[in-house]
């Protein structure tokens, strides 16, 4: 199985684990914040429910002891204090004078410590130093936190609980902490009628008329009432753990449903990935099921529809390839069977003419000795006129032979029956023999051939027959395509010590591009060409086959309407070369064509 994954920082992680990863972090942050905001509203919910409940035992004292506030009945105080510290929640009770002296407190466990008496016999609360008193005439109850430790109490910042107290009560540990709920005796009875037993009380005291006084305008007092939090904490602490475990429920099943849901969502991907993988180095892929009608049901259908597709073009396309195999081979055989054909036909034409041209040249010199004989009047006198067409008789012959001997040496070439013989050649006397005998051709068409010899020419090692040939050839092709007055440079370069190179140069009327190619071979006439200028088509391809013969090439450079120039390379002849100099016979036809 596949699986499909990417790399962040080196780690590779796939889609199923990035889905898990991203779903549990939402559920965490999710569960973690609802239960937050859950359980603040239940800590407000049970801090306001202990404050009200509180705030209502205090009213109560106030009410209940108002009276014996004023008259100053401290045993009956006492007992109302009494009566409050019995109920659950409350820590200590203390009925306190407008300036801050208990009158009466009492209190559970350790607050009963917090209550003592001065030397002049008066009592003192340490809480009391510690809260603020209340303006006058407020009627709200001033809550303030309190954090009883083995120093005595503190107070707290606010009444709420911090983390780091939710924290200890996750972890079983009771804090110290107590609400302290200070308010005011209220001046006048909610009865809203006076007492008269009150009144008969009062005036049976010495100073009655102050104590009236006093009745009429008594002084705020306070009551003062702590409530522990213990049960307020161990609901809390209840509250914590439940909200733990439905977090960590949550959690679990939302991990479980997410697993579930990357597994449906990845199984498919990674089927289509190994499908993927199989279809990409050509193995044949099985039809995916598909196990959902959704994105991925579809993804599937159309990757197996893809897949269907491309196998069946795969076996169209082999087939096609095994068909056109056996085609090119039958073609292959074909064409195998027609060249070799073609050679034999070539071979048979070559040896044609050859035989040919070596037949005709028996009768072609015994018709222009005929003919000198006619012309030179041996055989009788003969007119003007006469003589006029027995030299135009011998002209034609001269060609006539002239074209069979260029037969004979090109069919002799391809046949491969010419022989190199190779020795040491003056190549300035080879020149000007060759421009000799070219002079009554070059004094027809008023061409002058201009020779560049290096001073330090040495020897090169030709066949001086077959080099006496290449360069006739060469000028008079550059002879026959100059215009009338104009020049032929035949230059002869020393490229280095081994290598000489030697350039024909005319300024006739250049090649085409597309006919560069083409002027080697036999008997081609450029389209160009002007039907009065003479010639057989032969002498760039016999001059071409023997460079060859010299382990050399003929190449040329042209411009149309720039001329042209023809070069080739010799090598010189050393001692070296020279030791070991053999005839070196030509090959055949194919093997000469083909360096060319």
């Amino acid at each position: 199985m596949v699986h499909k994954r990417f790399f962040v920082s080196g780690i590779s992680i796939g889609v199923r684990t990035k889905l898990v990863l991203s779903t549990t972090t939402i559920l965490i942050v999710a569960c973690l914040l609802l239960g937050w905001l859950f359980f603040k509203q239940q800590v407000r919910s049970a801090t306001e429910s202990l404050v009200q409940s509180g705030t209502l035992l205090a009213q109560h004292l106030a009410g209940m002891g108002r009276v014996s506030i004023l008259a100053g009945d401290t045993h009956r105080l006492d007992e109302l204090a009494q009566e409050i510290l019995t109920v659950s929640p409350v820590a200590y009770v203390a009925i306190l004078s407008p300036n801050g002296d208990l009158q009466t407190g009492y209190g559970k466990n350790d607050w009963q410590q917090q209550f003592s008496a001065s030397a002049a016999g008066r009592r003192h609360f340490s809480v009391t130093k510690l809260v603020s008193l209340p303006g006058t005439d407020k009627t709200e109850p001033i809550v303030t936190g309190i954090w009883l430790s083995s120093n005595g109490p503190f107070l707290r910042p606010n009444i709420d609980f911090s983390p780091s107290d939710l924290l200890n009560l996750l972890g079983g540990y009771e804090l110290p902490i107590f609400y302290d709920l200070l308010i005011q005796v209220p001046r006048q009875s909610h009865t809203g009628h006076w007492d008269p037993a009150l009144t008969l009380t009062l005036e049976e005291r010495p100073g009655g008329s102050e104590v009236t006084q006093k009745l009429t305008s008594p002084p705020p007092s306070l009551v003062e009432i702590g409530l522990s939090t213990s049960d307020l904490q161990q609901n809390l602490r209840r509250l914590l753990w439940q909200a733990v475990l439905i977090t960590v429920n949550t959690l679990i099943g939302g991990i479980c449903i997410t697993v579930l849901l990357a597994r449906r969502m990845t199984v498919p991907l990674q089927a289509l990935t190994a499908a993927a993988t199989k279809l990409g180095t050509g193995e044949t892929t099985p039809t995916i099921a598909i196990q959902a009608r959704d994105e991925i049901g579809t993804l599937t259908e159309v990757f197996n529809s893809m897949a269907l597709r491309l196998q069946t073009r795969e076996h169209e396309l082999r087939e096609l390839a095994q068909t056109l195999e056996e085609r090119v081979n039958i073609r292959t055989r074909e064409l195998a069977a027609a060249n070799a054909k073609l050679q034999e036909l070539d071979r048979r034409k070559s040896i044609f003419v050859s035989t040919a041209s070596h037949e005709l040249r028996t009768p072609l010199t015994s018709m222009k000795v005929h003919l000198a004989n006619l012309r030179d009047g041996i055989d009788g006198a003969v007119t003007p006129d006469q003589r006029g067409s027995l030299l135009r008789v011998e002209a034609n012959l001269s060609r006539l032979r002239i074209l069979i001997e260029e037969l004979l040496d090109l069919s002799q070439i391809e046949l491969g029956q010419t022989t190199l013989r190779l020795e040491p050649v003056a190549l300035g006397s080879v020149i000007a023999k060759t421009v000799e005998d070219l002079h009554p051709f070059t004094s027809e068409r008023s061409v002058t051939i201009v020779i560049s010899l290096p001073t330090d020419l040495p020897l090169v090692s030709a066949d001086p027959n077959k080099l006496r040939q290449i360069l006739l050839n060469l000028l008079h092709n550059a002879v026959k395509f100059s215009p009338m007055n104009t020049v032929v440079d035949l230059d002869v370069t020393r490229l280095s010590t081994d290598n000489i190179l030697i350039s024909v140069r005319d300024v006739g009327p250049g090649i085409a591009p597309d006919d560069v190619d083409k002027v080697f071979q036999p008997f081609y006439r450029a389209p160009t060409t002007h039907k009065t200028t003479k010639g057989t088509g032969l002498g760039l391809a016999i001059a071409k086959l023997l460079v060859e013969l010299h382990q050399s090439r003929l190449a040329v450079e042209t411009k149309p309407g720039r001329g042209s120039c023809f070069y080739f390379t010799l090598q010189t002849m050393t001692p070296v070369r020279l030791a070991h100099a053999e005839p070196i016979v030509a090959r055949e036809a194919s093997s000469v064509t083909r360096m060319s």
